[in-house]
């Protein structure tokens, strides 16, 4: 039965790549593009250490609207995923904001920072009013449970009302996993802790509500989304390497399969960094180096029937 979901994802995902195209040219960087979200018509695009530039949906212009610094901003937050919540914090203008770090192996590679955001006019502003922490996979394994390597994306799945912490049990670059059958993605399933359960909120084996493993059939995680239980996942580092193309896959948290597969090798030339699913489409926020004088584009790739 996986086997026919993923044959049939794979068809499904090829036959509506032809669709694809760049939605925003994006001016006004600083450093290196990471996490990406939106909510209603603002698109809050991240900076590597915590710089977040906002973008209007509607008009799709690439200067900013705004810039604001997040409050967990600092050099060790990549910022790599971005992704709201559903609590609001009393006289915020959005809900709460998740920041995941990804960076691996520095001290708050298990952190997850929780922001509220305040609009006035065309300015913007973040405070920090939760830290979530992960307690590094103790015991998980003799729980029944597969250990992560480190380095989890919080992912929330706002349709569902859960928490869920996405990635592999080796490090996904070619230098450690050598291999791609020694290696698997891992979703972890937790509640989504509330305000009321203080500034700091550690996250252990009690707490694990459920967990999935998928194949691991592609490199180098970035980053993702997930709507309605499946996680939505970009890879790769566009056309810096050969052996690490671009690319998406859509995991069901249900099934345990790849329900679909993205293969943008041809199309995507940049570095993914993070994906949004609105509507009947994927916003994938890309990333150019600064020296290229390139700048960074936010493609739309059209979703497969099966997943609109």
């Amino acid at each position: 039965m996986r086997k026919i979901a993923l044959t049939l994802g794979l068809l499904l995902a090829a036959l509506c790549l032809n669709a694809q195209e760049v939605f925003l040219v994006k001016q006004g960087r600083g450093r290196a593009q990471q996490g990406m979200t939106m909510h209603g018509n603002w698109i809050f695009s991240c900076e590597d250490g915590g710089k977040v530039n906002l973008y209007d949906f509607r008009k799709k212009d690439g200067v900013p609207v705004a810039s604001f610094k997040l409050a967990s901003a600092q050099k060790d937050n990549h910022a790599n995923n971005a992704e709201f919540g559903i609590e609001k914090k009393a006289g915020a203008s959005f809900p709460l904001l998740y920041i995941s770090v990804g960076k691996v192996g520095c001290p708050i590679e298990w952190t997850c920072f929780v922001e509220s955001v305040t609009r006035q006019g065309n300015t913007f502003t973040s405070e920090l009013v939760q830290t979530i922490i992960l307690d590094n996979c103790h015991g998980w394994e003799d729980a029944g449970y597969t250990p992560i390597f480190g380095s989890p994306s919080w992912l929330i799945d706002r349709d569902r009302g859960f928490l869920w912490v996405f990635s592999a049990i080796k490090r996904t670059t070619p230098e450690v996993t050598k291999d791609f059958s020694e290696n698997l993605y891992v979703a972890t399933k937790f509640r989504i802790p509330k305000l009321s359960e203080g500034s700091v909120v550690h996250l252990r084996l009690k707490d694990v509500l459920g967990q999935v493993t998928f194949p691991y059939d592609i490199g180098f995680t970035q980053a993702g989304c997930v709507r309605d239980g499946k996680i939505y996942y970009c890879f790769g580092v566009g056309n810096r390497s050969d052996d690490r193309p671009a690319g998406i896959r859509v995991y069901d948290t249900d099934t345990g399969a790849i329900t679909a597969s993205f293969d943008l090798k041809e199309t995507v030339l940049q570095e993914p960094e993070d994906v949004f699913v609105r509507g009947k489409k994927i916003y994938l926020n890309a990333n150019t180096p600064s020296k290229s004088g390139i700048d960074p584009l936010i493609y739309t790739i059209p979703l497969p029937r099966h997943l609109q």
